[in-house]
């Protein structure tokens, strides 16, 4: 059975400042609004999520609480390799999901995500924006048998 891989780029967010921490900062309105339609996309094309892992940044929790209140997430989990992640962290966090989760979503940032997709696609020109989601394809039986390459880019959502 092929695996599926949800790339999610976190929304719009307030811009960073000296005067707050960078996993403080917070999805605004723009993002907020954009997340919802993502979500009722989603929930009206019967998306399944077995697993939903993101980063500790508020903006990736909130991105996540939005998407997951239009889907049944089955699991759901903080992962602190995903903030600030370069491609070679996020493969591991990819590579150790439980076998039995054909579905998974991972909410992250840039540069990391866009890099990501271009690694596992070959897709070099993907660019997420905030909000932007893709739907990968791997035609392999366990997670940590993705690599460089390996992945089918089927959909890009924004």
């Amino acid at each position: 059975m092929a695996k599926e891989l949800l790339l999610v780029r976190h929304g719009i967010t307030e811009a960073p400042g000296f005067d707050k921490n960078d996993l403080k900062r917070d999805l605004i309105k723009p993002g907020i609004d954009q997340l919802e339609r993502l979500a009722k996309v989603l929930n009206s094309n019967g998306q399944i999520c077995d697993h939903m892992a993101h980063s500790p940044a508020n903006r990736c929790r909130q991105t996540a609480q939005i998407l997951s209140s239009q889907l049944e997430v089955r699991k759901s989990s903080v992962v602190m390799d995903i903030y600030q992640a370069g491609h070679g962290e996020l493969l591991q966090v990819l590579n150790n999901f439980e076998n039995e989760d054909t579905h998974v979503m991972m909410v992250g940032h840039n540069p990391g995500v866009s890099h990501f997709a271009a690694f596992l696609t070959g897709e070099d020109h993907l660019l997420f924006s905030p909000g932007m989601m893709v739907r990968i394809a791997f035609y392999v039986e366990e997670w940590e048998h993705i690599s460089k390459n390996s992945g089918v880019l089927i959909e890009i959502l924004q």
